[in-house]
């Protein structure tokens, strides 16, 4: 498995996926120690600025400046490494490739676990170069640390992942990273609909099993984007109220890579 994640790890680097990502977290983090202005009081605080606006003292700005910069990364990044990460497991599926891999003995299970992690690692990497650099700065200036952020970068990736995990299932189709890339996408947009079904989807369907439908497919589905406001939240205020978005993503996690697992050990490449 570590030969298959190292292989997509500088599959990744050669093809100029991860170097495209990093450029652009780089650059991200740039622009934010640019904009940002500490300026020192008297009482030894200080206090935060971006550009000409004031945040307020840095036991508050920092947490909530973190926060904002969770909601930003969250988002983005995550859409980007869709784009960047899923292709390298739809390649080492590849007619070929694969065929090469397998007779040397490697365990298919091994090719896509290596290949699903280099993924992940691909997405926590950029994560940490667009915010620890100005975690960091903003401590060593102001005092206030960032344990809150890399748990949220944690909670970041368990949703990433159920995005992954899905995206991997579809790649056995074997027609191309486009059909797992739609699909990663789609499950990023829908389930927030799906979160808010009460308000956005009952008003239209008023039968009860229609909404018995909804309902259902809420507890089974990943639930990335109320894993990403449970990130911000944790930054500013230290707790999570619900685990229930965490708990059920890890089950499908679970579900989906076991499911995808057995399915390729079964498929005739």
């Amino acid at each position: 498995m570590f030969a298959a994640y190292m292989h997509s790890v500088r599959e990744s680097i050669n093809k100029r996926m991860a170097l495209v990502l990093i450029g652009m977290a780089v650059l991200f983090a740039t622009i934010l120690y640019l904009l940002i202005n500490i300026a020192p009081l008297k009482d030894g605080s200080s206090m935060i600025f971006i550009g000409r606006h004031m945040l307020g003292p840095a036991s508050l700005a920092v947490p909530a400046a973190q926060a904002q910069e969770v909601e930003i990364t969250g988002s983005l990044w995550l859409l980007l490494s869709i784009f960047a990460s899923v292709p390298l497991v739809v390649s080492a599926l590849e007619k070929g490739w694969v065929e090469l891999t397998l007779t040397k003995g490697v365990a298919r299970w091994k090719v896509l676990l290596g290949c699903y992690f280099s993924g992940l690692t691909l997405y926590v990497a950029t994560l940490c170069v667009a915010m620890l650099p100005i975690a960091t700065w903003l401590w060593i200036k102001t005092g206030v640390g960032f344990k809150a952020l890399l748990v949220a970068i944690l909670m970041e990736t368990l949703g990433f992942a159920s995005l992954m995990a899905l995206a991997t299932w579809a790649s056995l189709t074997r027609t191309g990273a486009a059909l797992p890339i739609m699909l990663a996408v789609f499950m990023y947009l829908f389930t927030p609909v799906l979160a808010n079904r009460q308000q956005l989807l009952f008003p239209l369907i008023t039968s009860a099993w229609g909404q018995g439908i909804f309902n259902w497919a809420y507890r089974i589905l990943p639930k990335p984007s109320e894993i990403m406001g449970a990130a911000r939240g944790y930054i500013q205020f230290g707790s999570i109220s619900n685990w229930f978005p965490f708990w059920t993503t890890g089950i499908f996690i679970v579900a989906m890579m076991g499911i995808t697992m057995w399915m390729l050990h079964r498929k005739n490449l």
